[in-house]
């Protein structure tokens, strides 16, 4: 399945393979956002249509906040711990995810983006709430 991707600065990517979705993530999550730190938003849906989940990762604390926007479900593997700061877009700069939300690591955060790669849909290797 073709996944677009965004990163905080609008930039769209359209990858044809889970491979070039996990490279794409992995290059996205590992970079210095302006404040110096790794955190930002990366939006993630089918071509040619709107995101479907958000993930708000920093890698520098290993915390992600995992949303599907269709129903506003958020991922939980961890519990809560602090807050993480990410840079959402480019004309917002940072802004701080709740600690109620940041609770997937970065690795599954990964995980999940391969997932819906893989079957375009809410993936399930964790855990959803409201």
């Amino acid at each position: 399945m073709a996944v677009m991707m965004r990163d905080y600065h609008g930039h769209r990517a359209e990858l044809a393979t889970v491979d070039e979705v996990v490279a794409w993530f992995d290059e996205q999550a590992d970079a210095v956002m302006p404040h110096g730190g790794s955190g930002q938003t990366i939006w993630v849906g089918p071509v040619g249509a709107v995101a479907v989940m958000r993930v708000d990762v920093d890698i520098d604390v290993d915390r992600a906040a995992l949303s599907w926007l269709p129903d506003d479900s958020y991922a939980v593997e961890l519990e809560s711990g602090e807050p993480i700061t990410v840079f959402e877009s480019a004309d917002t700069g940072p802004v701080t995810v709740p600690a109620e939300r940041a609770r997937v690591t970065a690795a599954t955060a990964r995980a999940a983006v391969g997932e819906y790669a893989t079957s375009g849909a809410r993936p399930a290797c964790v855990r959803w709430t409201n």
